[in-house]
């Protein structure tokens, strides 16, 4: 069936999908809302380096056994962060400077571990790699080391090195590359992430609709008959006999609620993403919309192909590889933490966007 038929029969439920895509548009939280900047540890730790001139009026925002960072380091290191993740709003903007302090107290932690396993670097070395980072400017511009580099950025590009030697000896130690059995395991265990062609979809809904210019009272009761359709469609074997009896769009209704087959693009982007994302036999959220309340549920997938394992055995290799050493860094810093001694001068937060918003 081609896909104006389609539109043509399906007109006014694809309707009041659109109208529900729209009200959920922005229901997805942000990254930073989540609390993840989205950095990996060599970022974190290696990549960053807040390259801030000694000032004595430099407020300390913590001390690490007795090792300070200051508010411009804060304030330095989470510039850099917030261009790297396009952190735009004020509350993306609090959670860079928050994981900022985070990072800098981390990454001082594995400074000293370092220092005390006797780690060294040679100077050629060091100097090989401080040509090869940009320094960043205040608009967030940056520009190639020229020249020798200077003293401070030598300092701090040897503490990265340093990190950097004594984390491989724990991955060597770990064994953190991935065998064969795992990737096959994981390949196994997600092979919904390896989809090449998604075919169809099947779906079906239940909705509740509201009149129009709705009162307080209608509002709220349509609200209580969505989640307690919703509720029941989650534990029932027979989704269609719940629409049939439930469903107030007459149309899908007489049909279990069907809405017959779908391929990527066919629906409003939203709830396209949405359904593709749903395993068969679930349903998705709760939409909702001045048209009424609506949820779909995923009944049946034909045509999908799936990469065979050997296509995306390395993409999957490095998967595994960096959360078994994210799980490692993690751990090590965890042990570090327990045996030392960090105390906070000042609010980070405070001082660090202080020094920012000059």
């Amino acid at each position: 069936m081609g896909i104006s038929a389609q539109s043509s029969r399906r007109g006014p439920v694809i309707c009041l999908i659109v109208a529900i895509a729209v009200a959920i548009a922005t229901a997805y939280p942000s990254r930073a809302q989540l609390g993840q900047s989205g950095l990996n540890w060599q970022q974190r730790f290696l990549g960053i380096l807040p390259l801030v001139k000694p000032d004595p009026k430099d407020p300390v925002v913590v001390t690490v056994n007795g090792a300070p960072i200051t508010a411009a380091e804060i304030a330095d290191y989470a510039n850099t962060e917030k261009h790297m993740i396009n952190a735009t709003t004020t509350e993306e903007s609090k959670a860079v400077f928050r994981d900022a302090t985070e990072n800098l107290i981390n990454r001082q932690l594995l400074l000293q571990e370092a220092a005390r396993r006797k780690i060294t670097i040679p100077d050629a070395e060091v100097a090989q790699r401080a040509r090869e980072f940009q320094i960043g400017g205040a608009e967030g511009q940056t520009a190639p080391v020229t020249g020798a580099p200077d003293a401070q950025l030598m300092n701090a590009v040897r503490g990265s090195m340093m990190i950097e030697k004594m984390l491989d000896d724990e991955f060597r130690a770990r064994h953190v590359q991935p065998t064969d059995a795992q990737i096959q395991q994981y390949y196994e265990e997600h092979r919904d992430l390896f989809v090449k062609d998604p075919g169809e979809v099947q779906i079906a809904h239940i909705a509740v609709k509201l009149p129009a210019n709705p009162t307080d009272a209608q509002k709220v009761a349509a609200a209580k008959k969505m989640i307690r359709v919703y509720n029941e469609a989650k534990k029932t074997k027979d989704f269609a006999s719940l629409a049939k009896k439930e469903s107030e769009d007459t149309e899908s209704a007489a049909k279990g609620g069907d809405l017959g087959y779908f391929r990527p693009g066919q629906l409003p982007p939203v709830v396209d993403k949405m359904v593709f994302a749903t395993p068969v036999g679930q349903v998705t959220q709760i939409l909702q919309s001045n048209l009424g309340y609506s949820f779909i549920k995923v009944v049946s997938r034909r045509g999908e192909t799936i990469a065979p394992l050997p296509e995306v055995k390395a993409k999957i290799a490095m998967f595994i590889l960096d959360e078994n050493e994210d799980a490692v860094v993690k751990g090590m810093l965890k042990k570090l933490a327990k045996g030392s001694k960090i105390e906070f001068k000042s609010a980070p937060g405070e001082s660090a966007g202080a020094k920012e918003g000059k």
